[in-house]
């Protein structure tokens, strides 16, 4: 089986495994992550990234294609304080919703707020596991990265009481102010992550 990175030949592998692994770790080698993956020249499906890789028979070539590692990090860290920007509008207009006791229109919008808050961990998760950074050495402002982290996690707990306990009035001052109040802070530990990136 060949193997190109990017311009580069690398040994020939047996298995798909194999061919993975040397991949890898020539792009970890170089500080870059494989984005793309061509197999005999067609675009290769999702499951190759499985740790085990099954199901792909004969393969005479693998075409790996990579980037920069800090590079994707600041840019994904730089949408997620844009999208941020996405969050604060749901949670003025959930806020608003409950107000005037719409509530139907306010679960959707919850909805929308905790799947956007959810994406936000994760993001953080991802970079924070792929730069090698422990949120709770991650100084922003005057509160560390883990800090920050659960706050969000205590706060979703509450939105969660509330909506259980149907209280209203409670979830909209979580929503309005708390949440709110976080995506500050958020962004701020965003920043906080792509100037370490930057500086690594």
């Amino acid at each position: 089986m060949h193997i190109w990175i990017d311009n580069t030949q690398l040994t020939d592998a047996q298995d798909l495994n194999a061919a993975m692994d040397m991949a890898r770790d020539h792009a970890d080698s170089t500080g870059r992550l494989i984005v793309d993956i061509l197999v005999d020249g067609q675009p290769a499906p999702d499951e190759i990234f499985d740790e085990e890789p099954e199901g792909f028979g004969n393969i005479s070539e693998l075409r790996f294609t990579t980037a920069d590692t800090n590079a994707l990090i600041v840019e994904a860290a730089q949408t997620a304080i844009e999208s941020i920007e996405l969050l604060r509008a749901d949670h003025d207009a959930g806020s608003k919703q409950i107000r005037s006791g719409d509530i139907p229109d306010a679960m959707e919008t919850i909805r929308s707020i905790l799947e956007g808050w959810q994406a936000m961990r994760d993001i953080v998760d991802h970079i924070t596991q792929i730069a090698n950074i422990d949120p709770k050495t991650l100084k922003v402002g005057d509160q560390l990265g883990s800090e920050i982290i659960d706050s969000l996690l205590k706060l979703l707990s509450e939105v969660g009481e509330t909506l259980q306990n149907e209280d209203w009035s409670s979830l909209g001052d979580v929503i309005e102010y708390d949440l709110n109040e976080l995506t500050v802070k958020w962004s701020a530990m965003l920043s906080a992550l792509i100037v370490a990136v930057k500086s690594s």
